[in-house]
């Protein structure tokens, strides 16, 4: 039986060493910055395959075909527009220490205006990608625009899967009277999508759908203006976490945990719940009819998120699946759920059924619609759990922008629920310990600002070029550094080797703009968070 591992074990580690030759470079020396040499131009393998016009092979899927590409082997696709290339990819398999990189050659421009459809994908990584979903030659048949077909091999034909900083756009379903979705994974074991947008789907168009996966993680993803779910996950789907990501106007829901789906297309068959065990950390909502639905679910851990302006209910709980599975032991904790609907503080919910394994911990309401509320309608949900509910503006600091940071004097500052996790929050901020705010965001008064120790360094100069460097002071040095952009999306982070007083950070892999940087100490605390602008010379 193949070895499980953890991904986010797998993020630490094999983003900053892709091979052991990069770990065995690493630990003698004082090497500044190798995860952005490694993401750019990872060393992995035995060689690099390039695919495009004028190159070798036309395509990906012709190089997978002719079995060219094999454990270890970096693939670069050339600036072009892919269409009506072999678009069926039924054998890329790597080992753990030789992962298949798939990724864009340089900076160049590349569009996938195809469906691609992976059915054996093993260590695979797909990296800085764009898929295009609304080709007129080829709309009839882009479905899915990034699908991992099981084919009914339950985890063993896709597993280990990476997908980062790739963009799926305009996938239009018009016409094909059922969902489609930009990523789809089926079957699919060990799994991480990170720093990945999803926008603007036609019809009912999902941007992430998982069905029957396990031990996956999707963090710092943009989900916008989808017709559909932001993402949803069912069909026995489970330990998946949801963390830090945006959810912006998606029609039926941000996040829908469960569904209805027939059993013979559970993974495994005879799971006894649509999703099991999912947690939904720090994510934050905007819009949409609601931005979390709970559907047949089991075990799921809703903890600090924060919904803004939902249009039609503050949360939805509901017994969708036809195959008698139920709602049960579900936990939401410490969120922020506002609604601008007449409907009030509306929590929908299926009739018939009694909620008494639902909890809800310390949640805070408010209506901007209707800005004095005194009740909140609990009245669907019967046998609930409820306590700690709060009433009242969270004072978010500028909606406007996008900023849900808590101004002074907001009620959900220091009013969560002590938890273990989320450890940090949706800007990467560590929760406090002691005195967790309400929210996606934690608030500096809530006991974090104790543990941070800020003026210990500078940024010289900024705004910067390819290179910021970083000056510490009082013998405090740095050991973690992240980077992320005005999204709030983890775009560049290291481990440092301890260097006195100053540290040189690489930035060329690095678009021009406005960034946000946190730095953390040798000790594990924080010394403090700054920002600065990246200006080409």
């Amino acid at each position: 039986m193949r070895k499980h591992f953890n991904v986010d074990s797998l993020m630490e580690t094999e983003m900053l060493c892709p091979t052991k030759f990069d770990c065995l470079s690493i630990a003698p020396i004082r090497l500044v910055f190798v995860l952005t040499l490694a993401l750019l131009y990872p060393v992995v393998g035995r060689s690099q395959i390039h695919v495009g016009p004028g190159q070798k092979y036309p395509d990906l899927g012709t190089a997978a075909h002719l079995r060219a590409i094999h454990a270890g082997d970096t693939v670069f696709i050339h600036a072009g527009t892919y269409a009506n290339e072999l678009y069926w990819i039924d054998s890329l398999i790597g080992t753990p220490d030789k992962r298949i990189t798939i990724m864009s050659f340089g900076k160049d421009s590349v569009s996938i205006n195809e469906q691609y459809t992976f059915q054996t994908a093993q260590y695979v990584r797909i990296s800085g990608l764009h898929f295009y979903g609304d080709d007129s030659t080829q709309r009839s048949r882009v479905f899915h625009q990034l699908f991992f077909d099981y084919e009914y091999a339950c985890f063993t034909a896709n597993h280990d899967i990476i997908v980062e900083n790739c963009t799926f756009t305009e996938l239009n379903n018009t016409g094909k009277g059922s969902t489609g979705a930009c990523l789809k994974f089926t079957g699919t074991d060990n799994f991480l999508v990170q720093n990945c947008i999803f926008r603007n789907g036609t019809n009912i168009t999902d941007g992430i759908s998982l069905n029957g996966n396990r031990h996956g993680v999707i963090r710092h993803c943009t989900f916008e203006n989808m017709s559909g779910d932001g993402s949803h996950c069912k069909g026995g789907t489970k330990n998946i976490t949801y963390e830090k990501n945006l959810f912006i106007n998606c029609a039926a829901g941000g996040l829908d945990v469960g569904g209805d789906t027939g059993p013979t297309f559970f993974c495994p068959l005879g799971a006894t719940w649509e999703a099991d065990s999912i947690k939904v950390f720090a994510n934050v909502f905007i819009g949409g009819t609601t931005g979390i639905k709970l559907s047949s679910c089991h075990n799921s851990f809703i903890y600090n998120n924060t919904c803004f302006k939902t249009t039609s209910f503050a949360f939805r709980s509901l017994n969708a699946s036809s195959n008698s599975i139920y709602l049960d032991n579900n936990y939401i904790y410490n969120n922020i759920f506002t609604t601008y609907t007449p409907n009030h503080i509306y929590l929908n919910a299926s009739n018939n059924f009694t909620y008494n394994t639902e909890y809800f911990k310390n949640n805070l309401f408010h209506d901007y619609r209707n800005p004095d509320p005194t009740t909140i309608n609990w009245s669907e949900l019967p046998g609930v759990n409820v306590s700690g509910s709060i009433i009242g503006d969270p004072m978010f600091t500028d909606t406007a922008n996008r900023d849900f940071s808590l101004r002074a004097g907001s009620p959900a500052i220091g009013a969560g629920v002590a938890m273990s996790e989320p450890v940090t929050d949706y800007l990467d901020k560590q929760y406090s310990s002691s005195s967790r705010s309400i929210g996606a965001v934690e608030s500096q008064q809530a006991g974090v600002g104790s543990a941070m120790r800020y003026d210990e360094f500078v940024l010289s100069p900024n705004p910067c070029g390819d290179w910021l460097t970083i000056s510490c002071k009082g013998g405090v040095v740095p050991s973690e550094i992240r980077v992320m952009d005005v999204m709030g999306r983890e775009v560049l982070r290291t481990g440092l080797v301890e260097i006195a007083e100053q540290n040189r950070v690489d930035l060329s892999s690095l678009d021009d703009g406005a960034y946000h940087l946190l730095v953390r100490a040798t000790d594990g605390k924080g010394m403090g968070q700054m920002n600065f602008i990246k200006l080409s010379r």
